[in-house]
């Protein structure tokens, strides 16, 4: 019988990408959608510092109110010109907060920059977390490459249209490529595939 495992994220780009990392395993996977009610007045604080400490805070907090097995991310691009920012505050980066408004605050900061000082790199921090047994763990993915000059691209989310990786000799954005392209090599699919290898040593 499939373990169940709650992902806590309501991100529809997310969700795709992390039904394809478990489609073969032995959990069924449940996103925080479907737990609306039992959420209702739960108060998550993501402030931590880190993409670790975001990630735990919203695993235990979740996973205790809801007594399931669950794994959280936090993930950013930290950009080496502008001292690693977005960082933690990539979702946020801009008054509107919004993916358009937040890369366009990033290539203006990056304004007369050139491409070969315009490195970075994404990170995902996820935790796994048991309410019943208190284990916990975090693991770590990280996607390298560079800033574009223009955005370019639509078949993705957040920063994606202005990420060139360093896969693709820095020749297109990330927002160019299917999904099913990047979950291969990307951030988020690097940290996933590390949660669910700690899973499936855990849960028996």
């Amino acid at each position: 019988m499939p373990k169940d495992i709650l992902i806590a994220t309501e991100n529809k780009g997310k969700i795709k990408e992390i039904r394809e990392i478990f489609a073969d395993s032995i959990f069924s996977v449940h996103f925080l959608d479907e737990f609306k009610q039992q959420l209702n007045g739960v108060d998550i604080q993501e402030n931590a510092k880190s993409f670790e400490g975001n990630a735990l805070i919203k695993a235990i907090v979740i996973g205790d109110a809801l007594g399931m097995i669950t794994l959280a991310d936090d993930s950013g691009i930290c950009v080496d010109a502008l001292d690693g920012r977005p960082g933690v505050y990539s979702a946020r980066y801009s008054e509107a907060k919004t993916d358009i408004a937040n890369y366009e605050k990033v290539l203006e900061e990056l304004t007369g920059v050139p491409l070969e000082k315009r490195t970075c790199h994404y990170n995902c921090t996820v935790a796994v977390y048991d309410p019943i047994t208190k284990f916990v763990e975090t693991v770590n993915g990280e996607w390298h490459g560079k800033i574009a000059l223009a955005p370019k691209g639509d078949k993705s989310f957040g920063y994606s249209p202005i990420f060139l990786p360093e896969e693709f000799s820095y020749l297109k954005t990330s927002a160019e490529f299917e999904h099913e392209e990047l979950i291969k090599i990307n951030h988020r699919g690097k940290a996933f595939r590390a949660a669910l290898k700690i899973l499936e040593k855990f849960i028996k």
